[in-house]
């Protein structure tokens, strides 16, 4: 038995589809099972990172665990203190004490201990957790999600014609695709634990400005004119945010850290081993993002 945890998120509902298609007993665990739709043939179970009896119950016979839930985009709880800070440290431990031969982690490349971002310095935490439990474990460390990103770009392209630039918009990015991930994942949760640990980004560096014309070109536009948030202003903002909106303050230190650290990584070594990734105009063929009727 594979046992998703965050597995109605974007990665991880894409985890359990790739487990199923390759015919595994799949497990999702989630705070409310009643609202999560999936096929009969996947066992859903109620579970919450801060009730350790329902981790017991959830990780019983499980072979290896996959872990994708993350706080970046919650807060109290659900936020990275609640989550990277205490959940994630508590199912590691509770998967110890189950002896699973695997605990799969999805961590971020951009976790680091002196990050200017706490949810990504927590997340750096965990994997430490982890390596330091004497679990089997795999960590994987994707770069910005296709998935995410293009949902998000596209928005104000179909609505005003106008790209979303953060910062100089010039970093160039290693973005990554879900599904890629998730099939490196569901690859790893089917083998015993090697302490394996690796980035994962796609196979070509895209500029944010890049992005934004490709996700046009896609849904049939252009890029009329841009809306420019430079680090200069994120910054103070993300301060004078944080009281009454942590997580539009959290997203704005991220959008800093996208354009001023590097975004590059080279995981040649990973896809060698588990199929080529797809780039960013591939996966645009496969999910074109939809025009608001209107507009």
């Amino acid at each position: 038995m594979i046992v998703v945890f965050g597995g109605t998120g974007k990665v991880g509902r894409q985890i359990v589809d790739q487990l199923r298609s390759d015919r595994h007993p799949v497990r999702v665990v989630t705070r409310t099972p009643t609202s999560a739709k999936f096929p009969r043939d996947v066992e859903v179970v109620a579970g919450d990172l801060h009730d350790r009896h329902s981790l017991v119950r959830a990780v019983t016979g499980a072979r290896a665990v996959v872990c994708t839930v993350q706080g970046g985009n919650g807060k109290g709880a659900s936020g990275p203190r609640g989550i990277e800070g205490k959940g994630v440290p508590t199912l590691i431990d509770v998967a110890r004490d189950a002896a699973v031969d695997n605990f799969v982690y999805l961590s971020t490349a951009s976790a680091r201990a002196d990050s200017p971002v706490e949810f990504f310095r927590l997340k750096f935490e965990a994997e430490r957790t982890l390596r330091g439990s004497g679990l089997p474990f795999s960590i994987l460390r994707p770069t910005h999600l296709m998935d995410t990103w293009v949902e998000m770009l596209a928005e104000p392209i179909a609505k005003k014609g106008k790209a979303m630039v953060l910062g100089s918009g010039t970093n160039p990015v290693s973005w990554v695709a879900g599904t890629d991930v998730a099939r490196v994942a569901a690859a790893l949760a089917l083998r015993a634990g090697e302490n394996f640990s690796a980035d994962l980004g796609g196979p070509e560096a895209l500029t944010l400005a890049q992005v934004n014309e490709l996700v046009a070109a896609s849904m049939g536009t252009q890029v009329k004119g841009e809306n420019k948030m430079p680090v200069g202003m994120l910054r103070p903002m993300s301060a004078l945010m944080k009281p009454f909106n942590p997580v539009l303050a959290r997203q704005m230190q991220m959008g800093v850290v996208l354009d001023t650290q590097p975004q590059v990584v080279d995981s040649g070594a990973v896809w060698a081993r588990y199929g080529q990734p797809l780039p960013l105009s591939a996966w645009l063929q496969r999910h074109r993002p939809g025009v608001t009727e209107g507009v």
